[in-house]
């Protein structure tokens, strides 16, 4: 089900996908607070405005400032995004579900989209290390079916097929996050950084997949709930990505998405930028 009544739901956020019953909601989507319904209008929208393709490439241009991008651009939005086929996220509902996937003949970026607890939380970890794992990245961390494995994802545990994070990752992290470690060490996957690993390869291994030009990571929310989100999106630049791909993670406050849409003078970007500024001033402050 979907919650027309929530404040935070603009009426031209949603379409077909997100009224069928299948649609994934999150667990709070009826609070006026839920980032899923915020990231929904102030990116699902998009698709219902004539600009909305402008709108999306500028914002992307801004993100991305090391590649050069056409005028015009179509893009396809897809808002809670799953293909459990990238990462072989297969045999248990825990699958990577980006907030809203964006794809272009030639480009591809997941958009991580925060609003104000989970913000101020940051970015999900690893659940493994609840009981399952022993928190670091070597043999006998498996804490579960005691495997030699260093992850114990790695390895398949039921219905749950072997991920391929590991594998994928040694394409674009550094070396040193491969190196192994013992009883006391962090897996550097423990904590925020697990989040921002799974979009960054999921868009990585569809750019490879569909032979895409570029691909990229944009973690956005309101300026005001960003500290948290802006310190562990550049520690994963700085510390996991190697040197090469540091600028495909970007981080954008949604006031620019905002400015975006005002600078057209378009009437319909008008009245869903002042949407978008109300609801920030109202929640946020």
């Amino acid at each position: 089900m979907f919650f027309p009544n929530n404040p935070t739901l603009y009426n031209l956020a949603l379409t077909d996908r997100e009224r069928d019953p299948s649609f994934k909601w999150h667990r709070y989507a009826d609070s006026e607070r839920s980032s899923q319904m915020f990231c929904l209008s102030a990116l699902g929208s998009l698709r219902n405005l004539d600009i909305g393709n402008k709108i999306l490439n500028d914002l992307f241009s801004e993100a991305f400032q090391e590649i050069s991008l056409p005028d015009f651009i179509e893009w396809k939005i897809s808002p809670e995004y799953e293909d459990r086929d990238i990462l072989n996220e297969k045999g248990t509902p825990q699958s990577s579900s980006v907030d809203c996937f964006c794809e272009s003949p030639q480009m591809v970026v997941c958009i991580e989209s925060k609003f104000v607890s989970d913000a101020k939380e940051g970015f999900g970890s690893c659940n493994q290390v609840r009981g399952k794992c022993a928190g670091y990245y070597g043999p006998g961390s498996d804490l579960k079916t005691h495997t030699n494995a260093w992850c114990r994802l790695k390895v398949k545990d039921g219905r749950r097929t072997p991920r391929h994070y590991w594998c994928l990752g040694r394409l674009y992290f550094r070396q040193e996050i491969f190196a192994q470690q013992s009883y006391g060490d962090t897996c550097p996957f423990a904590g925020s950084f697990y989040q921002l690993m799974r979009n960054f390869l999921f868009a990585a291994e569809v750019a490879r997949r569909d032979q895409k030009a570029f691909f990229g990571v944009l973690a956005i929310c309101p300026e005001r709930t960003a500290d948290e989100v802006k310190i562990q999106v550049q520690n994963f630049r700085n510390d996991i990505l190697l040197p090469e791909f540091k600028d495909q993670m970007q981080f954008l406050p949604y006031e620019r998405l905002i400015h975006h849409l005002r600078v057209t003078f378009d009437g319909d970007a008008l009245k869903l930028a002042d949407f978008l500024e109300e609801r920030i001033n109202t929640i946020c402050s």
